[in-house]
């Protein structure tokens, strides 16, 4: 079956989707975190939930329901403030685990978890990634901006081709990611070994957690 796509726009388009899958965002950094901190497994999982929610996004822009949310200022600022309070709430609890990290003893050795806290973890991590993608109308806006450019209405199907688009962007993330998480893990044994690393990166995680909520606040409603 031959796909309704163009071959020299796909071409172009998959180039330009490798640089801006390169470029740091929330996904990106909430895949490192939970790899870094929980093992390559949490990372994977991460990215699963993140993946979800790339699909949905690809889906509500191929029958045109992002198109009604970006053109509606009411529905657009609800997400936009969700999304940003979202990203906030994450930031905070990683400032507030590093602050109690240091005021526990900052080389206090962690813990072992039992299979359910683990199973508890990683509904709790697939969770935050799905709400972390799903609740950013920048995503919205890509999908409304860019991917229609390698639209070839000739072609015929242009929701199939929006679709398709916006999930290779999907694949191309999540190939990343992975890769992202399997990295992370492998070094989080050694970074984690002192307890006080663990405190800083939680820190950091949580002052730009809290600088993407700020920039998502901002974020104004123009794709055109």
């Amino acid at each position: 079956m031959t796909l309704p796509l163009d071959p020299h726009l796909l071409y172009l388009y998959l180039i330009a989707v490798c640089v801006l899958v390169l470029a740091p965002g929330p996904d990106f950094l909430l895949v490192l975190t939970r790899s870094v901190a929980d093992g390559r497994r949490a990372g994977v999982i991460a990215t699963l939930g993140i993946s979800l929610g790339n699909v949905i996004h690809a889906l509500l822009a191929a029958i045109g329901v992002s198109a009604l949310i970006a053109a509606s200022p009411a529905l657009f600022d609800a997400l936009r403030y969700a999304g940003g309070a979202y990203l906030a709430w994450i930031g905070a609890r990683s400032l507030w685990s590093a602050i109690v990290s240091r005021a526990d003893g900052a080389d206090a050795p962690a813990s072992a978890s039992d299979s359910a806290r683990d199973s508890a973890r990683d509904s709790a991590v697939f969770t935050q990634a799905l709400l972390t993608n799903l609740l950013n109308p920048k995503i919205i806006l890509f999908q409304l901006a860019f991917v229609p450019q390698f639209v070839a209405p000739e072609l015929g199907h242009v929701a199939v081709q929006i679709f398709l688009l916006g999930n290779l962007i999907t694949l191309l993330g999540a190939a990343y990611l992975v890769g992202v998480a399997a990295l992370c893990a492998g070094t989080a044994r050694r970074v984690l070994s002192s307890q006080r690393m663990k405190t800083a990166l939680d820190g950091l995680a949580g002052v730009l957690f809290l600088g993407f909520a700020l920039r998502l606040l901002l974020t104004d409603r123009k794709f055109a």
